[in-house]
């Protein structure tokens, strides 16, 4: 345990060198231990958090801690196939050995994979979200502090990032979510002991057992030592609750809470080789990805009885996780994050051009959740229908009215396919006042074809937006980016893509005409897909598209994306390595989102990382 701590410490520092922003005030007692040093102040971020040689621990204002005053829908618990598994490629059924059966640190890999395609070792921040499941977890509450907390920075539009650190701003609002939260916490309850005369065992045990929920393994004596000096700091003078809220506040600022290892066990393991996941790292790899939130007692007991290490365990345990409601929010969440309909809840528009759009904006919002929802749990699960179901669900007639149906629930609409015809993506990839088309064309590209369009500023190329003209079409004005010679290459693909969405407004909303004139979204796209051809409108398109196996194995790229939290070129190899574990699918499989999702948890690019 030392080992692997000692690594952890060496990997903090490799990965966030500003180790004040860390190593802060209260999260040095929790992670490192801390001796009868003082610690004052909130975290600043200047590194100047630090033990001293006093006795008394004090929060921004000098004083010690006082007393102080779904939807209902699961997703499948059974695979696509009847077994759950997925057949991997060279060996990749073998059973894989947990972290700790090497001695030396590197671990001998299924026949035929490379190491140098695992994801190097690494620590990750939690993300917002995960820090809320995991604040409900450790607390039994419904607290959710990270929803206030600054964006999460993103990789490929995901909010799942190995490179999110705890900059000033951060530390500052985890240090406040940690005094609000362990001020509110119910000691009786969380920490009873009924004999005060024995509160430091009561201490110690608390320490323990709520150490481990927090740090998803069993703590060092190191951190038991550490936490219980903070305990006495805050009982010293006050009372025995006062120690237990501030071992809480201490823990939640901690690096063993904030962030989740993939290190192995710590032993030295020779640069480019192997190194296996500990149990521990297993349960709770898979569960943040699969749920959003820490491991619970049946994935740990899983994990500690290796059943993690072999693909057809973490299926099995992916297949019972599906079914929980935090994991029907985290599939959603990651497909919306893919096609970038999560932004609607930043997206504004202009009240003269769109007022009905403001009334509606939380009806969009459901839509693609309970769309997505239903998809999965009711229907094929499959990329292709996401992209050409000729229904969808509501929960306000009003929007039905917008698409020209009537009444609430699932609702047949014949003239719009899929959710590229919905109001939450025409919304978010449109301007305050009028449709965007080179925005939905960039997205759309990028995002669902998997063509690469580079930005205009690695072109050298100024960006001058066309003027506003009231005898123009939006298409008339936008299409004049075809005609410059150094905009025109990506243009030729951009605009295919987004004037064919044209018949729908800023908002969504249907429109036949513009500026008095017809609107025109036939197009004809020569962008070298599998899917080239001339087509009506963004229906037609959106068909040919959810029949593409290009557009297919973009999908199954970003679900790679958004399942390993990292996007640069040193997963490239990765990234096609899984592609050929995905490409082992049968073809009826390889559109299905769970089982996309899922071969990447049977794969040895799950359960293994690279030695530095």
């Amino acid at each position: 345990m030392k080992c692997a701590l000692s690594k952890m410490n060496d990997t903090m520092r490799r990965f966030d060198p500003r180790g004040g922003q860390l190593a802060f005030a209260l999260a040095l007692c929790a992670a490192w231990g801390c001796s009868g040093g003082s610690i004052t102040g909130t975290p600043s971020g200047s590194g100047n958090g630090t033990a001293g040689a006093g006795g008394a621990l004090a929060n921004a204002g000098g004083t010690r801690a006082n007393a102080g005053t779904g939807n209902g829908v699961s997703f499948p618990t059974a695979g696509v196939n009847a077994g759950g598994a997925t057949s991997l490629p060279s060996g990749g059924g073998t059973s894989l050995p947990g972290a700790g059966a090497n001695a030396g640190g590197s671990t001998p890999l299924p026949m035929g994979v490379d190491p140098l395609t695992l994801i190097p070792e690494r620590i990750r921040r939690l993300a917002n979200a995960e820090f809320d499941a995991s604040v409900q977890v450790l607390t039994a509450t419904a607290q959710s502090p990270g929803q206030a907390f600054a964006p999460d920075a993103r990789q490929d539009g995901f909010t799942l990032n190995d490179a999110q650190r705890v900059d000033n701003v951060t530390a500052k609002q985890i240090f406040a979510a940690a005094t609000d939260i362990s001020a509110a916490l119910d000691v009786t309850k969380a920490a009873p002991c009924a004999d005060m005369t024995k509160s430091d065992a009561c201490a110690r045990a608390f320490i323990a057992s709520y150490g481990q929920k927090a740090y998803r393994r069993p703590l060092s004596s190191d951190e038991s030592a550490g936490l219980f000096t903070v305990y006495q700091t805050g009982e010293k003078g006050a009372t025995y609750a006062d120690g237990i809220r501030l071992v809480v506040r201490a823990l939640i600022n901690s690096a063993g809470f904030l962030y989740l290892t993939e290190l192995g066990d710590g032993a030295a393991a020779a640069t480019g080789t192997a190194v296996a996941l500990t149990p521990y790292e297993l349960a709770s790899s898979l569960a943040y990805l699969v749920t959003n939130a820490p491991p619970d007692d049946q994935l740990l007991a899983d994990a500690l009885a290796g059943a993690l290490a072999t693909p057809e365990g973490r299926a099995t345990a992916f297949w019972r996780l599906i079914g929980t409601a935090s994991a029907r929010d985290r599939v959603i969440r990651v497909v919306r994050e893919w096609l970038g309909v999560d932004r609607l809840a930043i997206t504004d528009k202009d009240a003269t051009a769109y007022p009905a759009f403001a009334g509606l904006k939380a009806a969009m919002d459901a839509e693609s959740v309970d769309f997505i929802t239903s998809l999965i749990a009711d229907s094929s699960g499959n990329i292709d229908e996401l992209l050409s179901a000729n229904w969808t669900k509501v929960n306000d007639p009003k929007l039905a009215q917008l698409y020209g149906a009537s009444g609430s629930g699932r609702i047949t609409l014949p003239t719009r396919r899929g959710i590229l015809n919905q109001a939450a993506f025409l919304s978010v990839f449109a301007h305050a006042s009028e449709s965007g088309p080179v925005l939905r064309g960039v997205d759309m590209a990028r995002r669902v074809a998997c063509i690469d369009i580079p930005s205009p500023t690695t072109l050298n190329i100024q960006v001058i937006p066309p003027l506003p003209d009231p005898k123009k079409t939006t298409r008339e004005r936008f299409q004049v980016h075809a005609t410059d010679a150094l905009c025109a290459g990506c243009h030729d693909t951009i605009d295919a893509f987004g004037f064919a969405f044209e018949e729908y407004d800023g908002m969504g909303q249907f429109r036949s005409m513009e500026a008095g004139k017809a609107v025109d979204s036939s197009v004809v796209l020569k962008a070298g897909t599998d899917f080239d051809g001339s087509y009506a409108d963004g229906n037609a398109l959106s068909i040919a598209m959810s029949k593409s196996a290009q557009v297919r194995t973009c999908f199954a790229r970003h679900m790679f994306r958004a399942s390993a939290g990292r996007s640069d070129s040193s997963v490239t190899g990765t990234e096609q390595a899984f592609l050929s574990y995905w490409q082992a699918l049968p073809a009826d499989q390889q559109g299905n989102i769970l089982q996309t999702l899922l071969t990447f948890v049977q794969s040895p690019l799950f359960t293994h990382r690279r030695a530095p």
